[in-house]
């Protein structure tokens, strides 16, 4: 998988989760997890995020929060 191909999936990822991740600590598992299904690597994950997935997580809820304020009551 290309670097690109990691954004677009971390990018569709928390799309689709981003209302049922609970804290930020279970949704970077989950993230992690699915990721490690689709054959990403906790390193190249990391990478995409900038080396912090849980601040990346964070970073994205709020942003959601802005746009729509439909962001996970825990973070």
């Amino acid at each position: 998988m290309t670097g690109e191909d990691i954004d677009e999936w971390l990018d569709s990822w928390v799309e689709n989760h981003h209302l049922s991740w609970g804290s930020p600590r279970q949704a970077a598992q989950s993230c992690l997890a699915e990721a490690a299904r689709a054959g990403i690597s906790e390193r190249d994950l990391n990478a995409a995020t900038g080396g912090d997935l849980i601040a990346y997580l964070e970073e994205e809820a709020a942003a959601i929060a802005e746009a729509s304020g439909a962001a996970p009551a825990d973070f």
